[in-house]
């Protein structure tokens, strides 16, 4: 019988889902890696301007998020993922006419990110209705992943695409990710459905009971362990985006091209990919979630130390890998804690929330960088992100504390 209830159709959902994530992500991040000297002189504005195509993006998702996960609650995962695709396709689209005019580039930015709340938040919802209990994890895995490949190809091909301050460069890959927008956007609205033809019952009783228990939401901050995670998600996720925000400038102050800069943001994200693949299996495995949090936080620290000085592209690519193998791994298997301490009928909002703490951590400390560089340039007018960079070392070594802190989620299932 449950055999029966398996669909191939689900990997056509999942991968039509993935387009319109990965395309969420070039669209948040595809003006980081050009920011100096590229954009900063098509449009004469300076780095913290430019910081702000990208940073609109996390702080428009936190008011739009939890609109968009009742939406989706009501309308279905292809309705919400549908709006949001539609929203991002129409605006970056709009992009192309923004011309050199700065401002409206920006409207129209903040505009295409009113759309990535309705595709992060629908994955769930797909999962349970389109794949067995035993291919949950990779199922989310696969979709969490076109979030990854849309980092790379943000980070990587855009450098490629403009290499040097030109606006009809500019306009041919707007151009091109408009046109990706717009595709990937077509095939999930004609190729997605919202569910088999004959929808388990499981799937169907945790739809139910989630809904139901979104009105215990308040008893997640009646928990400890929950408040952790939240704390590391705010941590963990902010410092990765905002490093990756401001790598471009940061490695440009030290002598490396945007192209260079690309590759190693790149670098970063196909070490995540890896780690992502490899630690959260071991963690199965071993049924222990804990220790490998802590070791994917130490390793991280390590890296960003040593991260705020050297200036080499073959050490930087070196440690960027093994930070993005460590760091990002420690994203899915904060997600099954979070779902192994409030339980399985909650997880949903439970991560829900999660996503909400990192994309706050995000903003807050994209500004935070900024900030610290501003007020402490002149003390490195060779590395003027110097202290930038060993703030987000020691918030790296708070959250790694506050892990210590956590009780073990997984041994009863060992």
């Amino acid at each position: 019988m449950g055999k029966a209830e398996v669909h191939s159709y689900r990997w056509v959902v999942l991968f039509t889902y993935m387009l319109v994530a990965v395309v969420s992500q070039i669209l948040w991040l595809n003006f980081a890696p050009i920011t100096t000297p590229i954009m900063t002189s098509i449009f004469r504005v300076t780095e913290s301007d430019v910081g702000l195509l990208s940073m609109v993006w996390p702080l428009l998702f936190i008011p739009v998020s939890i609109p968009a996960g009742m939406l989706i609650d009501k309308k279905g995962f292809k309705f919400g993922v549908s709006i949001g695709a539609l929203i991002m396709a129409v605006f970056a689209v709009l992009r192309i006419f923004s011309g050199e005019n700065f401002t409206i580039l920006l409207i129209f930015q903040s505009c295409a990110a009113l759309g990535q709340p309705f595709v992060f938040n629908a994955v769930s919802k797909l999962v349970t209705l389109w794949f067995p209990f035993e291919e949950r994890a990779l199922a989310t895995g696969i979709g969490i992943m076109g979030q990854y490949i849309g980092m790379i190809v943000a980070m990587m091909l855009t450098p490629f695409l403009v290499p040097k301050p030109n606006i009809a460069l500019l306009t041919n890959m707007l151009v091109i990710y408009a046109a990706v927008s717009v595709i990937s956007a077509a095939l999930f609205i004609i190729l997605a459905r919202e569910k088999p033809k004959s929808t388990s019952h499981e799937a169907t009783a945790e739809e139910v009971k989630a809904s139901i228990a979104f009105k215990d939401i308040k008893g997640f901050f009646g928990k400890k362990d929950f408040i952790i995670l939240e704390a590391l998600f705010f941590i963990g996720v902010g410092l990765f985006t905002a490093l990756l925000t401001w790598l471009e400038t940061i490695l440009n102050t030290r002598g490396l091209g945007a192209t260079d800069a690309g590759l190693i943001g790149g670098i970063i994200i196909i070490g995540g990919i890896f780690g992502s693949l490899a630690i959260p299996g071991i963690s199965d495995k071993t049924a222990r979630r804990k220790p490998f949090i802590i070791i994917d936080l130490a390793v991280a620290a390590v890296i960003l130390y040593f991260f705020a000085e050297t200036g080499d592209f073959l050490i930087l690519a070196v440690m960027g890998f093994i930070l993005g193998f460590f760091l990002m791994s420690a994203l899915p298997i904060g997600l099954e804690m979070s779902a192994e301490i409030v339980g399985s009928a909650l997880a949903g909002s439970a991560s829900s929330f999660l996503w909400l703490f990192s994309q706050a951590g995000s903003v807050i400390l994209i500004f935070f960088m900024d900030a610290v560089k501003s007020a402490t340039e002149s003390l490195y007018p060779s590395n003027p992100y110097y202290l930038s960079v060993i703030s987000i070392f020691i918030l790296d070594i708070i959250a790694l504390v506050l892990c210590l802190l956590l009780k073990e989620t997984a041994k009863a299932k060992g």
